[in-house]
């Protein structure tokens, strides 16, 4: 990516709103979660209870819009970014990746005294405490048992689609998922907790045709996947802090 250029959401470009970031962009370290029970008596430190998972990290960011459309592409980037859930932000001070964002703050537009068609946006995004690895990867399931290795450090919660029927049993690193009935395909999302299939663009809760249990995760290094019938794709969603 060239210096200063972004993607907002896979589509908007900086290169379409004739923006640039100016600033090397500031990002937070994500705090973890804990809870401190500080109440016991007698011991020298408070209980920790770690939750598993951050907070949210800060994004801090200086835009410059340049030409008779700067207004207006202000415009465009702000309603890009409010539409009620995350959007996926690349930029070129960390090309690799790509984070997950929403707009909490208030923002702030300035325009120079000599430049009546230039405008500077200052921002800061709220972004989820994982970064992606981009472009995003995917892989295939079989009844030949496959590998797929996670780069990273952390686990990773894959979104997976399996197209057969009947009963289906999926394997990862050992560990079955029974799914049963199933019609056509069926897709499970493990960050979201969630199963469902599309019929004629509609989706349709799968949940029920899922055994009770955890979802899949990918852990770090080598991984083990198989499918009973027909055939599976993954994006394993591979992510760092």
């Amino acid at each position: 990516m060239e210096r200063g250029s972004f993607v907002l959401g896979h589509q908007l470009t900086s290169d379409q709103l004739n923006a640039r970031i100016l600033n090397y962009p500031t990002i937070t370290v994500p705090e973890r979660k804990h809870t401190l029970n500080t109440t016991p008596v007698g011991i020298d430190r408070a209980i920790l209870f770690d939750d598993g998972a951050y907070n949210n990290r800060d994004i801090q960011l200086i835009l410059g819009f340049e030409g008779k459309q700067a207004d207006s592409n202000i415009q465009k980037f702000l309603s890009a970014l409010d539409t009620g859930k995350y959007v996926d932000f690349q930029m070129y001070s960390d090309p690799d990746y790509t984070y997950q964002v929403i707009r909490q703050s208030t923002g702030t537009i300035a325009r120079p005294t000599y430049s009546d068609s230039y405008r500077e946006l200052t921002i800061t995004l709220s972004s989820a405490p994982y970064r992606y690895v981009a472009p995003a990867q995917t892989g295939t399931i079989t009844r030949d048992t496959s590998t797929l290795v996670n780069p990273t450090n952390f686990v990773a919660k894959p979104y997976i689609k399996i197209i057969g029927d009947d009963n289906v049993i999926l394997r990862v690193n050992g560990v079955e998922y029974s799914f049963t009935n199933v019609t056509g395909s069926i897709e499970l999302d493990s960050a979201m907790q969630n199963v469902w299939r599309v019929n004629n663009g509609l989706m349709i809760n799968e949940n029920a045709k899922m055994a009770i249990g955890p979802f899949p995760t990918l852990k770090p290094g080598n991984n083990t996947l198989w499918v009973s019938s027909g055939n599976a794709t993954i994006e394993p969603r591979w992510r760092t802090l």
